[in-house]
């Protein structure tokens, strides 16, 4: 019995490539079901072959894009049967893993994200952003994280960490950024309740000021923080209790509502006068 136990070691060690490279077949052959599943909707089918291919072959961790995009169809937001949130905890696993080895896959990383909010799993979407962001390979990349945080914080209603944070981003889209700011604070204040203390109440109107007076600086033909402006002088006069500057406060709101109606005339004019041009330009020959 002993004499052959080489012999049996060496049998096994031979055989063991062998039954890789089948493995390796197979899960490709299951990757493939799975994909045609996906096509043709039957997500559930789909999930299940996408799952046995890795489960064969753990080093095709491209598929576990596949994985949390099937998982991610099946989940439906707002649903909280149980079956439904291990669809998302299946996606958030499967994105989290296939970033591992795609880091750079932006797409991949907003589905990540999104459901993370769909499931007001703000605190680990944050988590993510945060390591994704010390991960970046360029600038570019850190500061478009950044921008997201901003409004991933104003959905967790974080508003002064969106705020302190939308003032040190420097992306093109920074008066983007500063009006969903300033939006979210007039928000807070339009929906404020008997119980809010009034001092807060009239710092969330004026930090959403500011938000949108350096929005405006950065952008100064933007209509919707022009309307915005607007509210958030109303909310001021909502608050005063001085008649007449109560009074002022409302002109104020009226004088940024006609800037906003001019604004959007001027804006519907030269979008006209383009189309007309575009239709009298002569039709491209071939050179």
């Amino acid at each position: 019995m002993h004499r052959s136990t080489p012999m049996l070691l060496a049998l096994l060690l031979t055989a063991m490539p062998l039954l890789t490279g089948c493995h390796k077949v197979q899960a490709r052959a299951e990757l493939k079901k799975g994909n045609a599943l996906y096509a043709n909707e039957e997500y559930r089918e789909a999930l299940q072959e996408f799952q046995k291919g890795l489960e064969l072959d753990p080093g095709v961790t491209f598929a576990w894009r596949s994985v949390g995009l099937t998982a991610l169809a099946l989940f439906k937001p707002g649903d909280e049967n149980p079956e439904n949130k291990q669809y998302a905890d299946t996606a958030i696993d499967a994105f989290q893993k296939y970033l591992v080895d795609y880091p750079d896959d932006d797409k991949v990383r907003d589905y990540l994200l999104s459901t993370f909010v769909n499931t007001k799993r703000y605190d680990d979407a944050l988590t993510a952003i945060d390591k994704m962001a010390a991960a970046a390979k360029t600038p570019e990349a850190k500061t478009k994280l950044l921008g997201s945080k901003v409004s991933l914080l104003v959905q967790a209603d974080r508003l002064d960490d969106a705020w302190k944070v939308a003032q040190a981003y420097n992306g093109p889209d920074k008066p983007e950024l500063l009006y969903t700011v300033g939006q979210a604070y007039w928000n807070a204040s339009f929906h404020a309740t008997a119980e809010t203390d009034p001092a807060t109440r009239a710092l969330w109107v004026d930090t959403g000021m500011t938000a949108l007076d350096e929005s405006l600086r950065i952008k100064p033909q933007y209509f919707e923080a022009m309307v915005y402006k607007n509210l958030l002088y109303r909310e001021k006069a909502k608050m005063e209790i001085d008649a007449v500057k109560r009074d002022e406060y409302i002109a104020q709101a009226m004088e940024w509502t006609n800037k906003a109606v001019e604004l959007r005339k001027k804006q519907k004019a030269e979008e006209e006068r383009r189309k007309i041009d575009e239709k009298a330009a002569p039709p491209a020959t071939a050179s």
